[in-house]
């Protein structure tokens, strides 16, 4: 059995594939999250199992309609929390890597709240006097 983190990995994966190739074969999904094509196969048996994604008729990996949600909703979970952390003066490529840890960890009560912080352009509190303060580490 998979955990959450890593069945929400697989999916975005496979989902993020198809939008670039059009396709997910197993070892892109290897070579994108670096695993081995063994532990992929062994991922995507438990997702079929879990109903998430199927092996299309060339031997694809495809994503089922709760597979696709799932993806979706955690690109766009990762997708705010980076746009936040960018917004409140974290670099691009920090931002990135941990709005893959967070994007895992939140809930949607949260999501929910940091979606109406984010669209209202609002910064959280504090985050203001941090961005202008010349003694922060990594400026």
């Amino acid at each position: 059995m998979l955990n959450k983190q890593t069945k929400e990995d697989y999916l975005k994966s496979v989902l993020i594939l198809h939008q670039k190739n059009g396709q997910a074969r197993a070892v892109d999904v290897a070579k994108e999250l670096g695993v081995t094509k063994p532990s992929v196969s062994a991922a995507m048996k438990s997702l079929c199992e879990m109903k998430l994604v199927f092996k299309d008729e060339k031997g694809g990996i495809r994503l089922t309609k709760a597979g696709k949600k799932l993806a979706e909703q955690v690109v766009n979970k990762h997708t705010l929390i980076k746009n936040i952390l960018i917004r409140i003066g974290v670099s691009e490529k920090t931002a990135d890597e941990e709005a893959c840890q967070i994007e895992h960890v939140i809930g949607e009560e949260t999501y929910r709240c940091l979606e109406e912080v984010y669209e209202r352009g609002e910064t959280p509190i504090g985050a203001e006097k941090q961005m202008n303060d010349p003694e922060r580490i990594g400026t």
